[in-house]
């Protein structure tokens, strides 16, 4: 991390005389916001996405997150989703500023410490299970306490997790994976696939709101208290993908047994108090479970294999070793090609080929 001293009248850095990263006009804003005419700056690490955060950290010791994002319509979403959910009382940053061109935000900062952070400190833990159930709840209720509040045409890009999601992320991973490494493959019985698993679940309900990136990095902690982070590119969807995207992340090697519990807790919820059949939760469970391990490999591929960063690279090793559970639970018998394009992936052959990329 690099620390700057920022004022009106000078930019200094500590380290060496680099440039500064954060924009002057972002500084002359948040300076106006906050009346002061001397900011520290903390650059903060970024990882997938094109959003640049930093630390604001005021005379008087009070600190903030300021973020900037060309990407105005991402900006919108986040924005309309940050003021409703901080009206509603779920658990998010208080959104306090946005400059004119909607290109710059303020936000409260809740601290460095996230769920990983915790489970890769403490171990798996009875203490840190509980904020992963506690995480669970919150989600579930999120989704049905908004289910009717949410106006998703407000979503920037995709408005429902309909079979035109499914066939992008599929894709992703065509692309970004399978063609980046190279492997062979039928094109064609892989595209029928995905027509087919698209379909599937276009079948399903689409009721609740799909966070989309719902994990261990994006649930921050407030006194161990969970706060949910990045749910701009969320959509109204269907039951089980975030679910799923919370258990099985590549980093956080969760145990069988506690994926078995918060799943049995996810459903116990909707099963009770929104009486969605149990049926319609495993059909959910299943078909996130295939999108999800694909779509993290395309993610993965783009940011490792063609960017080379080494977080990525490393998650792409970690992915690949997990990725036999789609064949060994029978996640994949209504898929015969996707089976056996599994068995390829796990192959050792696959594994040399990633690890010939290289930071």
């Amino acid at each position: 991390m690099k620390w700057y001293k920022v004022s009106t009248s000078f930019v200094f850095l500590f380290s060496n005389y680099q440039t500064l990263s954060i924009s002057s006009t972002s500084l002359v804003f948040a300076q106006n916001f906050f009346n002061v005419s001397h900011i520290e700056v903390q650059d903060l690490a970024v990882s997938g996405s094109n959003r640049r955060n930093f630390r604001l950290v005021l005379p008087n010791g009070n600190h903030y997150i300021l973020t900037e994002n060309e990407f105005v319509a991402e900006n919108r979403t986040f924005f309309y989703l940050s003021r409703m959910w901080n009206h509603q009382g779920i658990h998010v940053p208080k959104l306090l500023a946005v400059n004119s061109s909607e290109t710059c935000y303020l936000q409260e900062d809740l601290g460095n410490i996230d769920l990983l952070n915790v489970l890769q400190k403490e171990g798996y833990t009875e203490s840190v299970f509980e904020i992963y159930a506690k995480s669970i709840m919150h989600l579930a209720h999120l989704q049905i306490q908004l289910k009717n509040h949410i106006d998703y045409d407000q979503c920037y890009d995709f408005h429902v997790f309909d079979h035109k999601v499914v066939q992008n992320d599929m894709f992703y991973f065509k692309n970004f994976f399978l063609d980046r490494l190279d492997l062979p493959y039928q094109k064609a019985a892989l595209i029928t696939e995905i027509t087919s698993l698209a379909t599937r679940i276009q079948n399903l309900p689409a009721d609740y709101f799909l966070y989309r990136d719902f994990q261990a990095r994006n649930i921050m902690l407030k006194d161990r208290e969970p706060y949910f982070i990045d749910f701009q590119g969320g959509m109204k969807g269907f039951l089980g993908y975030d679910l799923v995207s919370l258990l099985y992340q590549a980093k956080a090697q969760l145990p069988q047994e506690w994926k078995t519990r918060l799943t049995q807790i996810y459903f116990d919820i909707f099963l009770e108090q929104e009486k969605v059949s149990r049926s319609v939760l495993d059909q959910g469970y299943k078909y996130a479970l295939i999108v999800r391990f694909y779509q993290l490999l395309g993610a993965y591929g783009l940011r490792g294999l063609v960017e080379r960063k080494s977080h990525f690279l490393e998650s792409i090793h970690l992915h690949l070793q997990h990725i036999h559970l789609l064949t060994d639970g029978g996640y994949l018998e209504e898929f015969p090609y996707l089976k056996q394009l599994n068995n390829l992936l796990t192959s050792t052959e696959v594994m040399e080929k990633v690890k010939q990329f290289k930071p």
